[in-house]
């Protein structure tokens, strides 16, 4: 595994938005090359609960990133100290469940595919960063 997405990468995809191709081309590779950390599993399952009314067509969506494109990347004690670590480094105020994912990320050696803006406040000399472009206005 090469790339952990994180959710915003995941929805990028799943609405066709700028930075799709992007994430579409590390899927391709499957869990050999991305990964989704435990803490963007419950973050997209809400996203997709809201996107999607059919409750049985936003499970069949959700299992269809978490179980057929990406390999599951657990938040184990490496994971939280990375992400406490990145957090003391951060500038501003990176969210814990972001933080976590981050963790994922740096303990894995993976890089991160993101495009939220407080994301960017992560160091890179802890976390490497594929950041997406930002929604077209």
């Amino acid at each position: 595994m090469t790339h952990l997405l994180d959710t915003s990468a995941i929805l990028v995809h799943f609405l066709d938005e700028p930075g799709a191709d992007q994430v579409e081309a590390l899927l391709a590779g499957g869990a050999n090359v991305a990964g989704l950390a435990a803490p963007s599993w419950a973050e997209l399952d809400r996203r997709l609960q809201e996107l999607i009314p059919d409750v049985a067509e936003a499970a069949r969506v959700m299992r269809h990133y978490t179980r057929s494109l990406c390999a599951f990347v657990a938040v184990d004690e490496a994971a939280v100290l990375a992400a406490m670590k990145i957090r003391h480094g951060c500038a501003c105020r990176l969210p814990l469940v972001d933080a976590l994912i981050a963790g994922c990320a740096a303990c894995h050696g993976l890089t991160l595919v993101h495009r939220d803006k407080h994301m960017d406040a992560i160091p890179s000399d802890q976390v490497a960063v594929l950041r997406l472009p930002d929604r077209a206005v």
